[in-house]
């Protein structure tokens, strides 16, 4: 009987978002900066003594084969990567799925370097986010992008640019203790309510870009210049400047598709910036979830926020990206 604990980091995405979708980045190349968080997904496997293979995510099953399951990734993944006897799996996450902070990609990770791990195997980040990758787009044939996997798998603060051929480059930003302490004290997340699925809203953007929609195209291209000059001025210790290319990166956001701006998220947003906020953006593919505000001044913020019932989610960095430990039985 062996027994693996996994765990994945969640995301904060500071630019470029939508350009990691296979749809854009085959034809124009993708660049995304984004930030593995100390927020996770984690996941506890168990083999040995298992008749049927036993799940708890959102919900339970049972179920004889892997190809019985309900749960999309797990069933894809176990397909794939796994061929002994049945397995006891149980997860849970520090941030509700469908709420833009990357929970999909993570969870994918996750039970990827979880069954590698109950094997003990050691698969590269690389490795392991390009198998997440696989799994979502090609096999599940979801409407989303890689930035999520790449991030979780490797951890830190990353600058990663997505090649038409389909290679990934993935920088990781040195910055000094000085800004790595600024992110976590002035950068924070506020949950708006609601969840969404990204593969549904990243679909307009999909069927637009195939379709040779020039003002998408003209969006993404902006989106990627604005993650490009967020990357410098994270490096440069610049936060300023990236509260205001957060706020060009929010209109945007707005134009990409219907419903990605709610009533209820304006609002938000608007309350942020009168209590201090230089810029605020919002996480994912929209439609609910939560808000990245930057507040040189934090505290008005964030009682602002909790007052009109968005209540924070505390984050730091996460350094190590995706990790296993196994422990065997006797």
């Amino acid at each position: 009987m062996s027994t693996v604990f996994a765990r994945a980091p969640l995301r904060v995405s500071f630019g470029g978002g939508g350009t990691d979708l296979p749809s854009y980045y085959r034809e124009r190349g993708g660049f995304v900066v984004s930030a593995a968080i100390d927020r996770y997904v984690y996941m506890l496997v168990t083999s040995g003594f298992q008749s049927r293979y036993r799940v708890k995510h959102l919900e339970w099953e049972e179920a004889d084969h892997p190809a019985d399951l309900a749960h999309p990734i797990l069933r894809a993944a176990l397909a794939r990567h796994w061929g002994g006897g049945p397995l006891e799996i149980a997860s849970v996450a520090d941030a509700p799925p469908g709420t833009g902070l990357g929970s999909s990609g993570a969870y994918t990770v996750c039970v990827l370097r979880a069954l590698h791990g109950i094997r003990d195997e050691r698969p590269s980040a690389a490795q392991l986010a390009e198998l997440a990758s696989e799994i979502e787009i090609e096999v599940l044939e979801r409407s989303v992008g890689k930035q999520d996997q790449y991030v979780s798998a490797h951890g830190g603060l990353c600058a990663m640019t997505f090649h038409p051929d389909d290679r990934v480059d993935v920088r990781p930003l040195a910055l000094e203790e000085r800004l790595a302490a600024a992110l976590r004290e002035r950068f924070l997340l506020f949950f708006a309510g609601g969840t969404r699925s990204a593969s549904e809203m990243f679909g307009h953007q999909v069927s637009r870009t195939l379709a040779g929609d020039a003002e998408v195209a003209a969006d993404l291209d902006r989106t990627k210049e604005i993650a490009q000059a967020m990357c410098d001025a994270l490096e440069a210790g610049e936060l300023a400047r990236c509260g205001e290319l957060m706020n060009e990166q929010w209109e945007i956001k707005g134009r990409r598709a219907p419903g990605v701006i709610t009533d209820r998220i304006e609002a938000l947003r608007e309350e942020a910036h009168r209590s201090g906020a230089a810029g605020v953006t919002l996480m994912g593919a929209g439609g609910g979830g939560f808000l990245l505000a930057y507040a040189p001044d934090p505290e008005p913020v964030r009682a602002a926020l909790e007052r009109a019932g968005a209540p924070e989610l505390t984050f730091g960095l996460d350094a190590d990206g995706a990790s296993a430990t196994l422990f065997r039985g006797g």
